[in-house]
Parts: structure tokens; C-alpha cells; sequence
């Protein structure tokens, strides 16, 4: 199928058990098995709701959503977490809701092409919405593998914890020794511009 097609025609559809799975394979197994075998379990139990990301009938991908919160002490920003702790009047051990990207894969035949960026980017602009419209949120979080903190970081500008500044310029040689390490990462959703 035509990359610029489905970048243009994908839609988001809930998971349910008439779907075909098993032509899906992203290169994660872990993120394969979890879609096969874990997420509708988890959403008949209230645990996340998954979306498939279908064009014309055929599963591109899939993203698992979750509610969870962030301790207000984790953001790198200094001065935006000073101006929320004056603001509110809370400690910096307060905690701020936020929605948990809790798994989010392309199937390996359409990675490589922007498809992920722009599905990530129409994903937060979604979240946006439901900020400002529907419930209280402040940021995205996702706990993303070693293997895909460029494509959070430096392709869709999600931040690092603080803490992990040490760790961070020794992410290349982390990626070969422990590709599914993991690493706590935020998207500020005030920041998100629409008419971008």
C-alpha cells in the first residue's frame, strides 16, 4: 500500500474480537504478543482501551491508552514545574493526571516512512482535545523500549526525566547491551500547537 495513502486515509477503530491479528507484525515481539494475546483482555477489564490504526481494511498499526498520572517533581522544565507548584500551591511530590501511551507499534512493513510521527502527532492532538473539552490532563507519558527513544525524543519531542540526563548520551551503546530497557518519557500537551 501507498505510504502517502494511508497517511492520508488511516482511521482509528476500537479493538474488538472480530479483528484479524495475525497478519500484524511490528519488530517488537513483545508489543506483537501483547496486541495478540493481552490487549483485549485488558480492555474488557477497563485496563486500557486499544485503537487499531486501519486503511482500507488492513491493521497498520495499533495504540493502547491508560490513564496515570506524574509526579510533578520528574519534569526537567525548572521553571515551568516552579510556575505549576506556585500556581497550584502543591509540593513538588504532587502528582498531575496524564494519559499513558501504554503501547503504540506500526507493523515493520510501513516504518521508516514518517507514519509513526504522524499518527503519534494526530494521537496527541486527540489528546489535546479531551483536555480541553472532556476531563482534566496535563501530559502524555509513555515508558518507551531503549530502541525507540529517538523516535519519541528527537523525532517527536517528548522529554527524558531529568534523572536520566546521566544515562542519556550512553543511549546508542544501552539500545545494543538492553534494547527493551525502558525510559519514562512526557509530552507536555499545552505546548501542542493545532495549527501546527
Amino acid at each position: 500500500m501507498d505510504i502517502e495513502y494511508i497517511k492520508n486515509n488511516y482511521i482509528f477503530e476500537t479493538l474488538t474480537d472480530t479483528h484479524d491479528l495475525s497478519d500484524f507484525e511490528c519488530e517488537s515481539d513483545d508489543l506483537n504478543d501483547f496486541l495478540k494475546n493481552d490487549a483485549l483482555k485488558q480492555q474488557k477489564e477497563k485496563l486500557n482501551l486499544t485503537k487499531l490504526i486501519i486503511c482500507d481494511g488492513e491493521i497498520i498499526g495499533f495504540v493502547s491508552l491508560l490513564t496515570d498520572s506524574m509526579k510533578l517533581r520528574l519534569l526537567r522544565d525548572e521553571a515551568e514545574k516552579e510556575r505549576i507548584k506556585g500556581s497550584l500551591k502543591v509540593s513538588e511530590n504532587n502528582t498531575i493526571p496524564a494519559i499513558k501511551i501504554g503501547r503504540f507499534a506500526i507493523d515493520k512493513k510501513y516504518t521508516g516512512h514518517g507514519i509513526g510521527s504522524q499518527i503519534l502527532r494526530n494521537i496527541l492532538y486527540n489528546l489535546k482535545k479531551i483536555a480541553e473539552n472532556y476531563v482534566g490532563l496535563r501530559f502524555a507519558i509513555v515508558e518507551g523500549y531503549a530502541t525507540a527513544y529517538t523516535f519519541y525524543v528527537t523525532n517527536n519531542q517528548f522529554n527524558n526525566l531529568k534523572s536520566d540526563e546521566k544515562i542519556i548520551n550512553k543511549i546508542d551503546s544501552i539500545k545494543k547491551q538492553d534494547p527493551t530497557r525502558t525510559f519514562y518519557l512526557y509530552y507536555d500537551l499545552k505546548d501542542l500547537d493545532f495549527d501546527k
